[in-house]
């Protein structure tokens, strides 16, 4: 500890240092190390001190270290948390806590004044909420120990459980499809390559479509039944059965919205779109269900992929390899069809 501070500095922020800056081991490799460290201590008092060194250390390169120091630094304190490791002095630092929920909640910039990228907060908050559930899962939400973490992970949690809801009737495929055929902007091109639609064998894809038809069938009525159960006065989006029918609802409209736009003729079209029908009825009661929103709420959508690329299969989740790297412009809700949390 120098003699000009307040703040202790020993081999424990010496390894978070080095822990963060660089990317050729994994995270977890020094994890039992750098938990040694922390928990080599005579008395609680120098326990404490050493997890606020920690957090001290992780918080600093949060807000002011590159992107691979704030991403490795986070992922420490991620580890620390889905590990069961119980450090209450650092999960109810009130600076580390603060600069979490910001990245979380994309409220303000790191020390350099740059914005936190969209895949930066999708990723922070996907964490925060695993640990919401963790504690939930653990019945922790009285442990002094994750206060601070449980308060935090309400706050993201509340911020983006609204955004889960659906304006799904304002699909740019919707558009695409069911706008009116005396729309002027219809016929400034050729609609293939207006919207982009790519031509293909619709026999070779009789199977999928089948596929698709029954699926997007039995799921609106397991949404519909999920939603028949539902205690009066209890909102959809708080009951984990009827909040997974719908996203597998959505998801399956995602499909028949695609089908749609290149089957024009023939013995399925009307089965496609009676199951949209059914599927929109489905998801309809589930927004009602769920009370009003507030205003200006909307669910971004990835809909308007079935513009781009019709054999983009949308229950693909591409990997993320959790990095900062990538910069975005405005922060976007990472609950959206396009970010599959």
């Amino acid at each position: 500890m120098g003699f000009f501070t307040d703040h202790q500095h020993t081999s424990i922020t010496d390894t978070i240092n080095t822990v963060t800056s660089r990317d050729d081991f994994a995270v977890d490799e020094e994890l039992p190390n750098l938990l040694g460290l922390i928990k080599n201590c005579s008395s609680k008092y120098e326990y404490i001190n050493n997890q606020e060194e920690a957090a001290r250390a992780l918080r600093k390169k949060l807000k002011y270290g590159s992107k691979l120091q704030a991403r490795r630094a986070f992922d420490v304190l991620d580890l620390f948390v889905s590990q069961g490791i119980k450090m209450g002095a650092l999960y109810n630092d009130a600076k580390l806590l603060e600069r979490v929920s910001i990245i979380a909640l994309g409220r303000a910039t790191d020390a350099r004044g740059e914005k936190y990228s969209p895949k930066q907060v999708k990723m922070v908050a996907r964490s925060v909420l695993a640990w919401y559930d963790f504690i939930v899962s653990q019945g922790l939400e009285k442990s002094r120990t994750y206060e601070g973490l449980y308060q935090i992970s309400l706050q993201v949690k509340k911020k983006y459980k609204r955004s889960r809801r659906t304006t799904f009737m304002e699909d740019a495929a919707d558009k695409s499809i069911f706008a009116s055929d005396l729309d002027p902007e219809r016929h400034q091109t050729h609609p293939d390559d207006l919207y982009r639609i790519p031509q293909i064998n619709v026999e070779n894809e009789v199977p999928k479509i089948r596929m698709i038809i029954t699926d997007g069938l039995a799921t609106s009525v397991a949404l519909k039944n999920a939603l028949m159960v539902l205690p009066a006065g209890e909102s959809s989006l708080d009951d984990p059965e009827a909040t997974g029918k719908f996203e597998q609802a959505r998801t399956i409209r995602r499909k028949v919205l695609r089908y749609l736009q290149v089957v024009t003729e023939g013995d399925y079209l009307g089965s496609l779109i009676h199951c949209n029908e059914e599927l929109v009825a489905a998801l309809t009661e589930y927004d009602e269900r769920a009370g009003d929103s507030p205003k200006g709420s909307t669910m971004t959508s990835d809909v308007s992929d079935a513009n781009n690329s019709y054999e983009d299969d949308p229950d693909h989740d591409e990997e993320e390899s959790r990095s900062f790297q990538e910069e975005g412009s405005p922060v976007e809700d990472p609950f959206g069809d396009d970010k599959k949390i």
